[in-house]
C-alpha cells in the first residue's frame, strides 16, 4: 500500500506567518534613528523659492499638496521618531519612502536604503497596476522639476499651465537642474544593482566578494510584474491561487539564496508585492521584507513595515 502525502501548504496557508492582528501602541516604539527629517526638505522650505512655486506648483496641478515633514514644517510641531515617519503615510509606502508630495499621477518621496541615511534620493512612484519607483535626484527641486517635465508633455495643456511651468523651470534654473538630476542618477546607478524594477539596490557585497544579489537567467525568472497585474484582474479564486501558487514557488527559492547569503533578491520580490497592495501577498511581502531587513541589520524598517500594513483595510 502506498503511502499518501500530504499536500504542501502554501506560504499563505500558514497561520503562524500571518500578520500579527493587534495593533502596535506606537508610543511604546523607539527606532534606534530618531532624526527622520530630511535635510533637503528644511532647505527648500527655508528657501527664498519655497511660496512662489508652491503657488506655480498649483496653476499646473491642482491635486499637489506637500505631506509628511513638509506638514511637520508648516505646523512647527515637535512631531519626530516614528510619528514623523508615519505622517501621512500611505498603505503602499515602502519603509524606504518617506512621501513629501503628492500629485494627480503619483507621489514623490525621499528614499532611504537604509534607515541611517542622510542624504537619501527622491523618488517617483506612479499610479500603475504595479506602481514603477523612479529615481528623479536628491532634492525637492529634482522632484519639482521632473513633475514640469511630464506636465509638459500633456496635449491639452492652458496657456496658464504652459506658463507656470516656463516660471518654475526659470526659477529652478533648467539648465544646471538638468546636469544635477543627471549626476545622481548616474551615481545612483553606479552604486546599486538593477533588478527586476525599481530604484536600485544597496545590499553589499559577499565576504567573498561579488554582490549579494543574484542575476536569475530570464528563462528561469517569471515576470512577476505580471503575475501580479493578473492577480488583480482575475475573478475566480481558482487563478487567484495559481498566480499565488507561483509566487509561493518563487519565495522558496528565495530562502534557498538567503542561506547562500544572497538577500537583495528576497528584499526586490518583497518590494514587488508590497507594492501591490493585495491581500493575497501582502503575508508573503511582510515575510520576505522582515527576513531581508533583518539580514541586512535594518530592524527600524521592520517596525515602519508592520505599522504601514496596519493602514491597510485588508
Amino acid at each position: 500500500m502506498t503511502k499518501q502525502r500530504g499536500r504542501k501548504r502554501k506560504f499563505s496557508e500558514c497561520k503562524e506567518n500571518m500578520p500579527p492582528k493587534i495593533r502596535i501602541d506606537r508610543t511604546k516604539i523607539v527606532l534606534n534613528e530618531q532624526d527622520w527629517m530630511p535635510a533637503a526638505a528644511t532647505e527648500f522650505y527655508n528657501s527664498e523659492h519655497y511660496e512662489r512655486l508652491r503657488k506655480e506648483l498649483a496653476l499646473i496641478d491642482n491635486e499637489i499638496v506637500f505631506v509628511g515633514p513638509f506638514r511637520k514644517l508648516k505646523e512647527n510641531s515637535d512631531v519626530n521618531g516614528v510619528e514623523l515617519i508615519m505622517l501621512d503615510r500611505e498603505p503602499s509606502d515602502l519603509p524606504e519612502m518617506q512621501t513629501f508630495m503628492k500629485c494627480a499621477t503619483g507621489r514623490y518621496s525621499f528614499w532611504r536604503d537604509e534607515p541611517s541615511e542622510r542624504n537619501p534620493v527622491v523618488t517617483f512612484l506612479d499610479q500603475h497596476t504595479c506602481p514603477e519607483v523612479t529615481v528623479v535626484g536628491n532634492k525637492v527641486e529634482h522632484a519639482i522639476h521632473h513633475l514640469c517635465m511630464r506636465v509638459s508633455k500633456y496635449q491639452d495643456n492652458t496657456k496658464e499651465m504652459k506658463e507656470a511651468i516656463s516660471t518654475i523651470l526659470d526659477v529652478l534654473g533648467e539648465n544646471a537642474m538638468k546636469d544635477e538630476i543627471a549626476r545622481v542618477i548616474r551615481n545612483r546607478k553606479r552604486e546599486t544593482i538593477v533588478g527586476i524594477v525599481g530604484p536600485g539596490l544597496l545590499v553589499g557585497n559577499l565576504p567573498r566578494g561579488g554582490s549579494r544579489y543574484r542575476v536569475i537567467d530570464d528563462a528561469q525568472n517569471p515576470n512577476v510584474e505580471s503575475l501580479l497585474r493578473c492577480l488583480k484582474q482575475v475573478r475566480f479564486p481558482k487563478h487567484q491561487d495559481t498566480v499565488v501558487g507561483i509566487i509561493d514557488t518563487l519565495m522558496g527559492d528565495f530562502t534557498a539564496y538567503n542561506d547562500e547569503g544572497f538577500y537583495g533578491n528576497g528584499l526586490e520580490l518583497g518590494h514587488l508585492l508590497f507594492l501591490a497592495n493585495h491581500k493575497a501577498v501582502s503575508n508573503q511581502a511582510l515575510m520576505l521584507l522582515q527576513t531581508a531587513y533583518q539580514l541586512l541589520k535594518r530592524n527600524d524598517f521592520i517596525v515602519i513595515l508592520k505599522l504601514t500594513l496596519e493602514l491597510r483595510d485588508h
